[in-house]
């Protein structure tokens, strides 16, 4: 009798030896050597599988927004905790990831390198289930459609995003890569961590798969040295040269073109579409908020209006757009547009700085019919840049910079006019 009871507690502890091993992870997890954010930054905490500690995208668009880097690993499968994973009210403030790009680059042979995307749409279906107790320790199981040997890299891409209540930018908690088995019309189920988590399956958007056989080149946008222009005067024989001052960097003023209004958008503007996904500021430059990226190529958006980016060279695009059954306003890079800059009006780039004479939310636009920032204030007594006014339905609405100090940056909205000082801030 007592070597049968010992015989099965030893057989009851390995199976639960088995299981705390099978909850450890996916089965043959791949080494990762780093993963870099988009500046070649080292992110380490996507790899220390904490829900406390996070990525969040500082800025979308300029290439892949995270590259995980391998060393000649056998890939089948990728796991994301999508979203900030530590408790539901985390994962409903932060930004999400809606659309990545997945390219895989692995070698052919010694001296050549193949790379294939495809693009996954993630769940925002994230929930416990039986096993897990909380909202942490989900994830979501990327399943490529077969596996890849000798992978060096792995290039994530946010194309979209899930916007929370915070507006915070899309949010990873923490990634896992493994051989495992490719996508199979019924995966089964394997545990990843505990407590056991719950596991969404994604799969690739039917029919969209960029296969590219050599490595993109990195193209550099690099602005043209101003030409000396040389005018030869010839009044006598001996010839004379006259060199004249290069025209300035900053673009001369011209006219302003009058756009008309845009049909099905509640502003006049000129609508054309996107040459790749709206990475968004709430002003002119990279020192602005981000209020996410929207969409991908060849959607339309409404062009309001153009400011120039001295710093960088560049002009941004005041656009207009639907998100969610709201209407928006947010500013994008000329590069984003298939539109010329000479269309739009110029914005007005000396701010006239006010006071607030009583708190008042801030808009994404002029008018209450378009979406407000939900932690933003602009608070009695404090200061803001007026850079420029619109009238709708009889309100005089003014676009003004200030300093949000709810996400402790600086930020472009919208305001009535009449909470603004008629005289210039006194301070």
């Amino acid at each position: 009798m007592k070597k049968t009871c010992t015989l099965t507690l030893l057989a009851l502890l390995l199976v639960c030896l088995c299981m705390v091993a099978h909850a450890a992870g996916p089965v043959n997890t791949a080494y990762i050597g780093s993963i870099t954010d988009v500046n070649g930054n080292a992110v380490t905490t996507l790899t220390d599988g904490s829900t406390s500690t996070t990525w969040t995208q500082p800025y979308a668009g300029y290439g892949a927004d995270l590259t995980i880097n391998l060393y000649s690993a056998t890939v089948g499968e990728i796991w994301v905790r999508n979203g900030h994973c530590y408790s539901q009210n985390y994962y409903n403030h932060y930004d999400r990831p809606d659309v990545i790009a997945v390219t895989i680059w692995y070698s052919a042979n010694y001296y050549t390198s193949n790379s294939v995307t495809y693009r996954y749409r993630m769940s925002d279906n994230f929930r416990p289930n039986t096993s897990s107790a909380s909202w942490y320790n989900g994830y979501q199981r990327i399943l490529l459609p077969e596996q890849y040997s000798n992978v060096t890299r792995i290039e994530l891409t946010i194309e979209s995003a899930i916007q929370g209540y915070g507006y915070t930018g899309a949010t990873i908690t923490d990634i896992i890569v493994a051989s495992g088995s490719h996508a199979t019309a019924t995966p089964y189920t394997r545990v990843t961590a505990t407590p056991k988590p719950y596991v969404q399956y994604v799969t690739p958007t039917p029919n969209v798969q960029y296969i590219t056989p050599t490595p993109t080149p990195y193209v550099q946008y690099i602005t043209p040295t101003p030409t000396v222009r040389v005018e030869y005067v010839t009044p006598t024989p001996t010839r004379q040269v006259v060199i004249l001052t290069p025209a300035p960097t900053t673009p001369t003023p011209t006219a302003n073109p009058v756009v008309q209004p845009s049909e099905g958008y509640p502003s006049a503007g000129v609508i054309a579409e996107l040459l790749k996904t709206a990475a968004t500021r709430s002003g002119p430059s990279n020192d602005y908020d981000e209020p996410g990226s929207f969409f991908s190529k060849g959607v339309e958006v409404n062009v309001i209006s153009k400011a120039w980016d001295s710093e960088n060279g560049l002009w941004w695009f005041q656009i207009e757009f639907s998100y969610r059954g709201e209407w928006m306003r947010a500013y994008t890079p000329e590069n984003r547009i298939d539109l010329d800059p000479s269309l739009v009006p110029t914005e007005n780039d000396e701010g006239d700085a006010r006071e607030v004479l009583y708190d008042q939310r801030v808009y994404f636009g002029p008018g209450e019919n378009f979406r407000m920032y939900k932690v933003s204030m602009l608070y009695k007594e404090s200061r803001a840049v007026i850079y420029g006014y619109e009238e709708v339905n009889g309100v005089l609405w003014a676009q003004i910079h200030y300093h949000d100090y709810a996400i402790g940056e600086d930020r472009r909205g919208w305001v009535p006019a009449e909470c603004l000082s008629s005289w210039p801030f006194p301070w």
